[in-house]
């Protein structure tokens, strides 16, 4: 009889070979069905985090699944239905067949209005949006090269001086 930590071992192995052996082309789990959004709004989350984190040479927004993980959240926070109930309700009623360009610009001008419904809205799926990709497989491991535990001899910290803090004075 194999003793517990054989059989953990082998679980583990297993697991593992499954996660990481596969295909040459990535497949991408399927999205389940969304528990706030109506079909209607789920495809427009759909739209606006793909115009968020599009697919590029490295998987995109949708191809993580981030749809589906925006709409649990929404789900169980009345706050956030709040926020994306008056975005939605902001937005064209056919945002999704407008073309890419129009979409843009209705997003352009959510952001430059941060205190209105849309702004609001935006904001909170911008950030939805890269929070769950970055938290996804695709995020951390396909586009950042995410390898684990590993040692790095320096850190040299974020090359965009933009982002550096600045120094307050007392």
């Amino acid at each position: 009889m194999p003793s517990r930590r054989t059989a953990l071992v082998a679980i583990a192995s297993a697991t593992a070979s499954a996660a990481l052996g596969g295909a040459a082309d990535p497949t991408y789990p399927t999205p389940r069905q969304p528990l706030y959004f109506s079909a209607k709004d789920f495809k427009t989350i759909e739209t606006l985090v793909d115009l968020i984190i599009p697919r590029t040479d490295t998987p995109g927004a949708l191809d993580a699944g981030v749809p589906i993980r925006i709409d649990q959240q929404v789900f169980s926070k009345p706050d956030l239905q709040e926020v994306f109930s008056r975005g939605l309700a902001s937005l064209a009623p056919d945002f999704t067949a407008l073309s890419q360009s129009e979409q843009v610009a209705a997003l352009q001008l959510m952001s430059e209005n941060p205190e209105t419904p849309g702004g609001k809205f935006f904001r909170a799926i911008k950030n939805l949006t890269i929070e769950w990709y970055y938290r996804s497989e695709q995020g951390m491991v396909e586009e950042l090269g995410f390898k684990g535990n590993t040692f790095r001899a320096s850190f040299p910290g974020c090359t965009h001086p933009e982002h550096w803090p600045t120094e307050e004075k007392v």
